[in-house]
């Protein structure tokens, strides 16, 4: 039993002594986390309350000198990327009070505009008694005889279409109706001068048909269309930006760093870096033998100029690997960052859009002020953006070695 025992922990001792030589390699252990120094006491960059300000200002993304060093990712993030996120977070913060102000607006906005649906409901019943309009199921059976897909109709192909049947009522053209009801949308004050001047028997059964309520020319504002677009743009891109968030996630950047350590470990580089240390540590080994001790019983010898020498070959190696590994860390993150910033773009231009447009009329517009918070939510997503950043910074960089040093002999 005792021998047994005994050719147990000899097996045990060769394992470990096996394992031992396994990890002598200095490579093994060169390997990076990815972790570098973050900036602290950072100031937030320039301002911004926009996704078209947010996108000018965006950094550039991080280049391969930018992430080969821990030194170079420090630089990056404290002048480029900290700053930069700093001011999202402020913007984020800012955003929340100009929401709620939004709200306020909706709901005046919604209200305003219910209370021209019924005045102008009522002016249409009007009408319809006075024989100037069709009935409300006399306009559908219009409608659906022409073979029209209400879904898709713009409020002008509607127009189109009723027009034939209420201009006869009017005693006027079809084109003279449209041109008519497109003036009474942008200026119900011009429009009525027009009737009195170029229909004036028209108008005088306008007025007759509305004398006991309010005669009301808005009939509704032609920009909604264009703003039911540009909102559907902008839930566009807000399920681009999930798709691509979620894509993103589905393949992990640690992934590829296990793969990298593969790489690295299995390269020409580290192959040379494990020989070129072994050597020089041998000869340092030689080279300590023969110091002196001074007169304290300790030493501290700098290492000769072949050792700083060797460290820079080695050195060298790692440059070109890092190089080479960070330009696909790179190509893998760059590709999720451009994803992201195609999507951005695109609510950049919607945005704009959206602010071109209400110039052109009343800004308390309910489906603009929609629009605004939907862009509003779209600019506090923009720290997805920034994940691509965050991720290139991480890069697992081999560290560079000390390139000057000394020994420390003694009992110093």
């Amino acid at each position: 039993m005792r021998k047994c025992i005994l050719f147990a922990a000899a097996g045990l001792m060769l394992a470990v002594a096996v394992r031992a030589q396994d990890e002598v390699r200095p490579s093994e252990n060169m390997f990076g986390t990815g972790e570098f120094e973050r900036a602290s006491e950072v100031r937030p960059g320039k301002s911004f309350s926009t996704i078209a300000e947010a996108m000018k200002l965006l950094p550039a993304f991080p280049k391969v000198d930018q992430i080969t060093s821990d030194k170079a990712k420090y630089v990056a993030d404290s002048t480029l990327y900290a700053p930069y996120k700093l001011a999202l977070e402020q913007a984020m913060v800012a955003s929340q009070p100009k929401y709620m102000e939004l709200n306020a607006r909706l709901d005046k906005a919604r209200q305003r505009q219910a209370q021209r649906g019924q005045a102008a409901m009522q002016q249409y019943n009007r009408n319809v008694e006075a024989g100037l309009m069709p009935s409300q199921q006399e306009m559908m059976q219009i409608i659906m005889s022409s073979g029209v897909d209400l879904d898709k109709a713009s409020e002008q192909e509607l127009m189109e279409i009723v027009a034939g049947s209420i201009a006869p009522k009017w005693g006027i053209s079809k084109e003279e109706y449209i041109k008519i009801i497109n003036m009474a949308q942008r200026n119900p004050k011009q429009t009525e001068t027009y009737l009195q001047t170029n229909h004036p028997q028209l108008y005088q059964r306008l007025y007759a048909a509305n004398a006991g309520g309010p005669m009301t020319n808005e009939v509704g504002d032609d920009r909604n269309e264009g703003f039911g677009k540009i909102g559907e743009g902008i839930q566009a891109c807000i399920g681009q930006m999930n798709d691509v968030m979620e894509d993103y996630n589905r393949r992990p950047i640690s992934m590829l760093a296990e793969n990298l350590r593969q790489d690295w470990l299995n390269s020409d580089e580290a192959r040379q870096v494990d020989a070129i240390e072994k050597a020089l540590w041998e000869r340092v080994a030689e080279w300590e033998s023969g110091l002196d001790l001074n007169s304290s019983g300790f030493a501290d010898v700098p290492y000769p100029g072949w050792w700083t020498a060797e460290r820079k070959k080695v050195n060298k190696l790692i440059d070109q690997w890092n190089k080479r590994a960070a330009q696909e860390w790179l190509n893998y993150a760059g590709d999720a960052q451009q994803q992201f910033k195609i999507v951005f773009d695109k609510a950049a231009a919607l945005e704009t859009e959206n602010e071109k447009l209400a110039k052109q009329g009343d800004s308390e517009n309910a489906i603009y002020i929609v629009n605004k918070q939907q862009l509003l939510s779209l600019l506090n997503m923009l720290k997805t953006l920034l994940l691509p950043y965050d991720d290139a910074l991480r890069f697992p960089c081999i560290d560079y070695l000390d390139e000057d040093g000394a020994t420390h002999l003694g009992k110093g």
